[in-house]
Formats: structure tokens, sequence, C-alpha cells
């Protein structure tokens, strides 16, 4: 069996030590680097930090479990993610599948078995995206999701940490509408506690400095659903 080229990095979470040894001999096994998380927050975290090239996540975690980690995830990122996982009912498999995960294993799974499924999401990614890039771009705005830098027509505009995230997540997907709850999660606001009035706040403060640097007229609200790009 090819060995996997030695940039592609795993990252496993699952809070049994047991199963995360596991998982990490059987991908080391195959040529995979592979870092290892036990809970959410640790897991987004590295995420952003290590950008793994495929994700293996547990759904019992505890909180938040691998569902509520899975939608967090998929707010900032395309990562493929293999949910492995104790359940193995229908409802189960669609929870996950919905949440936004591109495949899902009952354990126990066979180090053949885990290796090919790995393989299949990262050949299909390669497919997908063959040039894989740190920078998004829509019209004249231009992010670099490494730096941190947003551009308007080549000229650099500052941003907080959320307006960043905030455009980040618009751009990811230009013709999306994103949920206010989605755009809540997405700049680490809860909506329970005013999240609705930061969330347009933050909105408009970044609105004004785009349209300032010479770009066009961003995020407008989608009544009663959130917000999208243009």
């Amino acid at each position: 069996m090819v060995k996997s080229k030695v940039q592609d990095l795993i990252l496993t979470v699952e809070d049994n030590s047991d199963i995360r040894t596991f998982v990490r001999l059987c991908l080391e096994s195959e040529g995979f680097r592979v870092i290892e998380s036990s809970t959410g927050p640790d897991a987004i975290r590295k995420i952003r930090e290590e950008v793994p090239t495929l994700i293996i996540l547990d759904i019992g975690i505890g909180q938040p479990d691998g569902l509520e980690v899975c939608r967090q995830i998929r707010t900032f990122s395309t990562t493929p993610i293999i949910i492995l996982t104790a359940l193995s009912d229908e409802i189960s498999e669609a929870m996950c599948l919905a949440a936004g995960a591109n495949d899902f294993i009952t354990k126990p799974v066979s180090v053949t078995i885990l290796g090919l499924r790995v393989k299949n999401q990262l050949r299909w990614k390669t497919a997908r995206y063959p040039e894989p890039s740190t920078t998004l771009m829509a019209r004249n705005l231009e992010i670099n999701l490494v730096t941190r830098e947003l551009k308007v027509g080549g000229r650099g505009v500052a941003t907080t940490p959320i307006e960043f995230d905030l455009i980040s997540l618009l751009m990811s997907e230009p013709d999306r509408v994103f949920t206010r709850q989605q755009v809540c999660e997405a700049i680490g606001v809860s909506p329970e506690f005013s999240g609705n009035h930061v969330v347009d706040n933050h909105t408009s403060r970044l609105r004004t400095k785009i349209v300032s640097a010479g770009g066009p007229k961003t995020m407008p609200a989608v009544r009663g659903v959130g917000f999208r790009l243009f």
C-alpha cells in the first residue's frame, strides 16, 4: 500500500487514551503525522493553529460534544471530518452527516479500513481542491487565513479579531446566507447574551472600513435569517 506524503497531518479528537493511541499508531504506520486532542476547545485551537489535513472526531468527548465541535469546525474550515464512534444507529449517522461530517465509522475498526477511509477522504479533497490555498478572494476583497490580513483592492485594511473571523466566515462561502447563530459561533459570541447587538455593531464597523477602502458594500442583513457576503 502506498504511503501517505509526510505533509499530511491528521488530528484525532478522542477522550479515550487507548483509542487515541490505536488511531495514532495506525495512521503513523501509513506515513501520516498525527496530533491528538481529548476535548472540543483544545481541538478547535489545534485546528486553527496546526491546520490539519483531516480530522478524526469522536462524538462522546464531553461538552461540547463531537457533534457541536463538528458544527463549529464547519464555520471556518472545509477540512474533511471522519466521525469515529461507538454509535451505530442510522439516526446518529444522519446527525453527524448533517453536522458537516464527511464520513462515519463505527468502533471497533480495523487498521486497514481506517487507513483506507482516511486515504479516500484525502483523495477526494485533492481532486476537489487540487491547489489548496490560504487565501480567499471575492470581487476585490482578499483575505489570508494564515496571516489574518484583509485587503481591499490590494490595500491592507486593519481588522479586529472578531471582524476578521466575521469576514472569513462570509467569504468562505460567498453565495451562502449564514444564520445569526452561525455568525455568533464563528466570532465567539453567545447569542443568548446580546449576541444580535454585538453582531450588528461589528458588521456595521467592518462594512464601513471596507467601503472606505474602496470596496463594495458587504454583509447585508437577510431579514429573519442572518447575513451574506454581498
